[in-house]
């Protein structure tokens, strides 16, 4: 007979009981435990009606570890200007200081700060936020990591937090990007242009100088088509001035056929 218990409360398993071997006997328990049964001993009482019964048990550490397996990637932000990245998690049990690890390392591996909630560098670079529970009743809580200013070297940098529970560690990395938009250079301009409204002139005088590559492209191409109609048309009245002067001539002309005559010398007819 088996006996199955989480603490003082008995669990029903109609599984049954198999011999493995000559002298052996077991019962597969299929148990789903809650976080309520943590720390609790989980026995097996086991023995013939009327005998001895002996036991066993174990105790059962309950663990719950929630984290994103992808990469993050934070919202773009212009260069120079601040960040926070962010991870939400559940964890059970509750993370202390001490089981969150914030590191920022560069390309080549080298480590530029690590750090724990609440903790900041000399610079005032780098600040870990206190751990923010989110719900407690889900077991959620929010890490933070504020960046004062993100540029190129920044984001070429590993950005990792790294969380531990039960001894069980996962990290998680972040995607930076910085913020490159027409509508930045369209800021930069109108800029520009308020501190120095000569060259609003300036472009206006440069852009009315510069042809449409296309208005020049059809251009050519009518002054191209009405040289060949010009060409052909000298050519069609050289001709026919040629024509008329030679019928002139013709007309003009005259054949003379030389007649042979006799000469009388001496007055006498002939």
């Amino acid at each position: 007979v088996f006996t199955w218990k989480v603490g003082n409360r008995i669990i029903e398993n109609n599984n049954r009981i198999e011999n493995i071997a000559e002298d052996e006997i077991q019962q597969v328990l299929q148990f789903t435990p809650t976080l309520e049964d943590s720390k609790k001993p989980l026995t097996c009482q086991y023995g013939e009606r009327g005998e001895q019964v002996y036991s066993d048990y174990i105790t059962m550490g309950i663990y719950v570890m929630d984290i994103p397996s992808d990469p993050i990637t934070p919202g773009l932000v212009k260069d120079g200007d601040p960040v926070t990245l962010k991870v939400t998690a559940g964890l059970y049990p509750a993370p202390a200081p001490g089981d969150i690890l914030w590191e920022v390392k560069e390309p080549s591996g080298e480590v530029v700060v690590e750090m724990s909630p609440g903790g900041q560098d000399m610079y005032g670079i780098y600040r870990a936020g206190e751990i923010e529970v989110l719900s407690e009743s889900d077991n959620l809580y929010q890490f933070s990591l504020d960046i004062a200013v993100l540029d190129q070297k920044e984001v070429s940098n590993i950005h990792t937090v790294t969380i531990t529970t039960k001894g069980i560690k996962k990290t998680v990395h972040f995607n930076l990007a910085l913020k490159m938009t027409q509508g930045d250079e369209v800021e930069e301009t109108e800029e520009d242009v308020h501190q120095n409204p000569s060259s609003v002139d300036n472009n206006k005088e440069t852009k009315e100088e510069e042809p449409n590559p296309e208005v020049l492209g059809m251009e050519m191409g009518l002054f191209i088509i009405i040289g060949i109609i010009a060409v052909f048309l000298i050519l069609c009245i050289i001709f026919c001035i040629y024509r008329r002067k030679k019928k002139s001539r013709s007309k003009n002309s005259k054949t003379y056929t030389a007649v042979k005559t006799n000469t009388n010398m001496h007055g006498q007819p002939v």
